[in-house]
């Protein structure tokens, strides 16, 4: 399995896996190039996600921030919540409802 990022709109539609092996597909992550304000990152799609791959969207989260890029983040995997929980990062994710 691979990781896929598709934009629709102001929507970026994970799919597959987000982990040290798939990540590199998106490193730079070009696709924030095109944004000018604010995107949703959803996550309905995403079927593994590892310490890296949080490492990769933290540092997305900071590159946009830095940007005046607003990124929110929906249908956060449990698996996700998990790890931002034991790495003591999920007060710094943007989780909408």
């Amino acid at each position: 399995m691979t990781l896929n990022i598709e934009q629709q709109g102001e929507v970026f539609c994970f799919t597959g896996l987000l982990n040290r092996d798939t990540l590199m597909l998106y490193s730079p992550f070009k696709l924030l190039n095109s944004v000018s304000e604010r995107i949703n990152f959803d996550f309905s799609g995403l079927e593994n996600i590892d310490t890296a791959g949080l490492a990769w969207l933290l540092q997305q989260l900071a590159w946009a921030k830095q940007h005046g890029i607003e990124i929110s983040l929906c249908n956060v995997p449990k698996q996700l919540l998990s790890l931002a929980d034991v790495t003591a990062v999920r007060p710094l994710l943007p989780i909408s409802n």
